[in-house]
């Protein structure tokens, strides 16, 4: 978190981001965060507390992230055993899951490529 943000949030304001990150509604995360719901509008609507809540979403997105890359191999290896099933359909399934997903990572990976190409371009770098 940024030290000009942070020092704006209050501790109740920390546990409301904390609440928003982990809870499925608004009312829920206010109960969570023993507020109203009302006040998580409010506090959203302040350009500082939305910067922690969105770089607190951010992490919490990261961490979902490694924690799905973990199992990426085996779930590779599972596709690739499919390739050799005695079904055709399993075999097709298997096969176009493969190829889809192969070229949407390279897809997403050009996409990087080009807009920090354009940042730099621009002289703007965006920290997501």
């Amino acid at each position: 978190m940024t030290s000009n943000v942070r020092e704006n949030i209050t501790p109740k304001q920390e546990r409301g981001i904390a609440a928003l990150v982990t809870c499925k509604t608004i009312e829920e995360a206010a109960t969570k965060a023993a507020v109203t719901p009302r006040t998580l509008h409010r506090w959203r609507e302040d350009p500082l507390f939305e910067a922690e809540f969105r770089h607190a979403r951010r992490q919490a997105l990261d961490a979902g992230v490694s924690s799905l890359q973990c199992g990426l191999s085996e779930a590779v290896e599972v596709l690739r055993d499919c390739l050799s099933e005695r079904s055709p359909h399993i075999r097709i399934r298997a096969a176009l899951g493969l190829i889809e997903h192969a070229l949407a990572a390279h897809q997403a990976f050009e996409l990087e490529q080009r807009i920090k190409i354009l940042e730099e371009a621009s002289g703007e770098a965006v920290t997501w």
